[in-house]
C-alpha cells in the first residue's frame, strides 16, 4: 500500500512535469511525455478489467468425506487464459473455520500467457456443518503498482464437514454417577427407588415398608432391566444466534461432546440414550456400540433450530418419563436457564446424578449450586479429552 502511494505521487509528479513542458517549450517531446503518462493510468484499469475477467481459479479436496479437526490434502489452480501476462496477483484465504498450512495472504503470483500455476496443500476445518473454504478474495494489481482491486472469489468452494469423534479414556467429572452406573450390572434386573402396588406372585423381599406404610397398602419396588439402568444424555438443539461466527463454534462442541459421551458408554457395555429435538422429540439408543455408527449419521446430519429452545426440551423428555430410569444423566447445553434447572429439579428428586456441561466461552459465569450436580464449563476451543 505504501508503494502503491508512493507510485501515485511519483506519477502525479512527472504529469505535472509534463505540463509545465509542455506549457514552456512544447514541441513532439513534451507532447508525447504528457500523452504516455495520461494513458498509464487507463492503461492500468484495462489491464485489472482483463485480469478480472480471464483470470480463473480450480480449487478442490482429495478427499470429500470431511471430518473436523483432520488434515486433508487441497488443491488449487490459478489459470491465465488471457494473451498478456498477469502479475501481482494476490490470492486471500478463508481463516475463520479453516486453516491452510504453507500459505499466506501476501505470496503474489505472476502468471504467463495461457499457462497457471498449481498448488498442493493441507486443509484442517475446526467445525462440524456446511461453510466456505478455500481461497475467499483475490486480490489484483496493475504492473505499474499504481491501484489494486479486491474482489470476491466468483466461485467459493462449500463443503460440508462432519463431526469429530473424541475417545475419552476416562471421564474427569461425574465419577461417582459413573461408577454407579457400572455397579447396576451385577445382574439382569435391579429393584429400582420407582415403587408400585403389591400384586399376587411378586417377590415379598421387594416389599418396601416405608412407603406401604405411607401408602396404607403394600407397595413393592419395581424391577427394570438392564437396558434400562443405563445413562441419559439431554442435548440442546437450539440455534441461538444468526450469526455463523457465533453459532457454528457452540453446535460443533454440543454435537463434539454428545457423540464422545456416546462412544466412551457404549464401549464400556453401557446403554446410553440421548434425547433431543428434530421435527419432533427422539430418542437415541446405543448399546454396546451396537447403533452406534447410525448415532453418529444422524449427528452428521443435525440441525439446530432457532424454534427450539431448552423449555420445549426439557418438557418433551419429562413428559415422556424414561429419563427418570436412568443411573445417571448428562445434560449438554449452551446456557442453564430455568428450564435447566427445573430438569435439575426433577432428576434430583428421583436420586439421580447429574452432569452438566455448558458450551460457553464466558469465563464469569455463575451456577446454581445443587446436591447430586456437577455443573462443568467447556470453552468451545476446548480438547474434550482435558475437560470431559
Amino acid at each position: 500500500m505504501i508503494r502503491m502511494k508512493r507510485n501515485r505521487i511519483i506519477l502525479f509528479l512527472l504529469w505535472v512535469l509534463s505540463l509545465v513542458g509542455i506549457s514552456f517549450y512544447g514541441g513532439p517531446i513534451s507532447y508525447g511525455f504528457f500523452v504516455v503518462l495520461t494513458l498509464i493510468p487507463i492503461i492500468s484499469v484495462i489491464y485489472m478489467i482483463c485480469v478480472f475477467v480471464l483470470f480463473k481459479i480450480y480449487q478442490s479436496l482429495e478427499n470429500r468425506d470431511i471430518t473436523c479437526n483432520r488434515t486433508e490434502a487441497f488443491y488449487f489452480t490459478l489459470q491465465n487464459e488471457s494473451p498478456v501476462s498477469f502479475f501481482g496477483v494476490r490470492v486471500m484465504f478463508y481463516s475463520s473455520f479453516s486453516t491452510i498450512s504453507g500459505l499466506d495472504d501476501k505470496t503474489e503470483y505472476e502468471l504467463k500467457p495461457h499457462s497457471g500455476i498449481k498448488k498442493r496443500t493441507n486443509i484442517v476445518c475446526r467445525y462440524r456443518g456446511e461453510y466456505e473454504v478455500g481461497i475467499k478474495k483475490v486480490v489484483i494489481q496493475d504492473f505499474f503498482r499504481l491501484f489494486s482491486y479486491t474482489y470476491n472469489n466468483k466461485e467459493p468452494f462449500r463443503i460440508i464437514v462432519k463431526p469429530d469423534i473424541v475417545r475419552l479414556e476416562r471421564l474427569l467429572h461425574g465419577d461417582v454417577a459413573v461408577n454407579t452406573v457400572k455397579d447396576s450390572f451385577v445382574n439382569k434386573t435391579f429393584p429400582d427407588v420407582l415403587t408400585r402396588e403389591y400384586v399376587s406372585g411378586d417377590d415379598p423381599r421387594l416389599i418396601n415398608w416405608k412407603v406401604s406404610g405411607a401408602a396404607g397398602k403394600l407397595m413393592v419396588r419395581d424391577m427394570i432391566s438392564e437396558q434400562q439402568q443405563g445413562v441419559g444424555i439431554i442435548m440442546d438443539s437450539c440455534r441461538y444466534s444468526d450469526r455463523i461466527d457465533e453459532y457454528l463454534p457452540v453446535e460443533n462442541k454440543i454435537l463434539e461432546a454428545a457423540i464422545a459421551l456416546n462412544l466412551y458408554f457404549s464401549e464400556k457395555g453401557i446403554p446410553v440414550s440421548t434425547y433431543y429435538e428434530t421435527t419432533d422429540p427422539e430418542e437415541s439408543l446405543v448399546y454396546r456400540e451396537n447403533g452406534f455408527d447410525a448415532f453418529y449419521d444422524r449427528m452428521c446430519g443435525f440441525s439446530f433450530k432457532d424454534d427450539h429452545s431448552n423449555e420445549l426440551l426439557m418438557s418433551h423428555v419429562m413428559s415422556q418419563g424414561s429419563v427418570f430410569t436412568k443411573r445417571a444423566v448428562f445434560m449438554i447445553v449452551h446456557v442453564w436457564d430455568e428450564a435447566v434447572t427445573m430438569m435439575v429439579q426433577e432428576l434430583n428428586k428421583n436420586a439421580i446424578p447429574v452432569i452438566i456441561y455448558v458450551i460457553s466461552d464466558e469465563e464469569n459465569i455463575s451456577f446454581e449450586r445443587i446436591s447430586r450436580v456437577d455443573v462443568v464449563r467447556i470453552p468451545t476451543e476446548s480438547d474434550l479429552r482435558e475437560v470431559m
